[in-house]
């Protein structure tokens, strides 16, 4: 019984005591819908699905095993990842903590978490370490995109300093593009960020696809429906009493409100691209 060095990741839902209160009283969330968003955080098919056919994410980029190691441990409200030190490692794991942040989001549920490396000793019964210890420590202490000098427990997954550093030193293009698109740096901070994946974007003939903007406006319309549902589940499942899940509340709901104004600038400028189309059928 040796610890390990792996990638580690360490995510707890963010008021869940409240949740569970809310849902015993009948006025929140089902434990049914509770019970999915425990389940968000992983599961043992998740652990099946790499064991059967290797990493889903940059397959081809370099790793020590076929199921890099890979170890999901979840537990009430939080969930403890591991995976081995490799490219495919660190990023397949990062790829199932966003996933699990981003399913929570669509519930209106928060979270926050920390990956970093260091060692543990992982198996489905065990869960020993001091960077599993640093990890779970850290994740009280997450402060990126925080809005004042002393806040401290913002809704984030941080990511040490040490593994945006490992990956920048990756020649995987794969590794480092996935990265870029799951997350954001705040100073010298870097986190998760489910938000990215609600922007809209739009091609002109790209790849054969004729631009048509009516089309257009409507799936910005329907990015603007998801994202207002999940403000609304956000709001919703806020404890209003707690001036700290409060707080935490408001960065989920500043965040969305900067996707609803992306929206807005999207349908600005298609309708820009309307007015030549316009003349030309006039």
């Amino acid at each position: 019984m040796h610890p390990a060095d792996k990638f580690i990741g360490f995510v707890d839902i963010v008021g869940f005591k409240s949740l569970v209160q809310a849902a015993e009283a009948q006025k929140g969330l089902t434990f049914a819908e509770l019970s999915q968003a425990v389940e968000a955080l992983g599961t043992d098919e998740d652990l099946k699905h790499v064991e059967q056919y290797g990493p889903s994410i940059c397959p081809q980029a370099p790793r020590l095993r076929k199921n890099l190691d890979l170890q999901i441990t979840q537990a009430s409200d939080c969930v403890i990842v591991s995976a081995e030190i490799s490219p495919a490692g660190i990023i397949n794991l990062i790829s199932h903590c966003w996933v699990a942040q981003f399913k929570l989001l669509k519930m209106g549920i928060m979270c926050r978490g920390y990956i970093k490396r260091g060692l543990i000793y992982h198996t489905k019964a065990h869960q020993i370490g001091t960077g599993l210890n640093d990890a779970v420590d850290k994740e009280k202490e997450v402060s990126v995109f925080r809005q004042d000098a002393n806040e401290r427990g913002t809704p984030f997954i941080e990511i040490d300093p040490g593994i945006v550093e490992y990956v920048e030193a990756q020649s995987d293009q794969c590794v480092k593009e996935m990265f870029s698109r799951q997350v954001k740096t705040d100073g010298d901070l870097t986190a998760l960020f489910p938000f990215k994946r609600l922007n809209h974007s739009f091609a002109i003939g790209g790849f054969g696809r004729k631009f048509d903007p009516e089309k257009e406006k409507a799936s910005v319309n329907v990015v603007r429906g998801w994202i207002r549902n999940m403000k609304a589940g956000v709001s919703k499942h806020i404890n209003q009493s707690d001036p700290k899940t409060v707080s935490k509340g408001n960065h989920y709901i500043r965040m969305l409100d900067e996707q609803l104004r992306a929206c807005d600038k999207t349908e600005e400028m298609i309708d820009r691209l309307m007015l030549p189309l316009s003349g030309l059928r006039g």
